[in-house]
């Protein structure tokens, strides 16, 4: 399974994705990173930044879920494969200098996730049914995005303004 163009493209560009592990009970973990990237053809890479329950789960199970999907295109990828984590060496040193140097900031990595990716699906919106290409899809959720965008601002204000941090 080769990561194209237009997975990279997308993982890019929003650096965030959900990654769901599996619990020993059974259950579903999904956590969102935020520094989500391609390491190379075949693997994708995330540091553990606050994810004790992500890291734990890897460590009793290695495969991983990985979700990244353009809120305004509204279409990005699944990511199926095996995880292994490092907390030194060259993945380590090599991942947290790349973040830092794109991020413009050193986060407390204690592991770097590193994900050999077996399977890739695309995901889209059903939305696609009613909206007949990605240039108006992109237009009609800027104009939304706008609208929500405004309505959360309102909402942090009323928050403030209680006390509430």
């Amino acid at each position: 399974m080769r990561i194209d163009e237009d997975m990279r493209a997308v993982i890019a560009g929003q650096r965030l994705c959900f990654a769901a592990t599996v619990t020993p009970e059974g259950r579903p973990n999904l956590s969102p990173k935020g520094t989500i990237r391609v390491w190379d053809d075949r693997h994708l890479f995330f540091l553990d930044i606050a994810s004790p329950g992500t890291r734990a789960n890897l460590e009793r199970n290695p495969r991983i879920e990985i979700n990244v999907v353009d809120p305004v295109s509204r279409r990005g990828y699944r990511f199926s494969g095996t995880a292994t984590l490092h907390a030194e060496g060259e993945v380590y040193e090599t991942a947290v200098r790349r973040i830092a140097e794109e991020e413009g900031a050193a986060y407390p990595a204690r592991a770097v996730v590193l994900v050999a990716v077996e399977r890739a699906a695309p995901l889209t919106s059903p939305g696609y049914a009613h909206v007949p290409s990605e240039e108006e899809m992109r237009a009609m959720w800027k104009e939304r995005r706008a609208e929500l965008e405004r309505a959360f601002e309102a909402h942090l204000g009323r928050r403030r303004s209680s006390g509430r941090p």
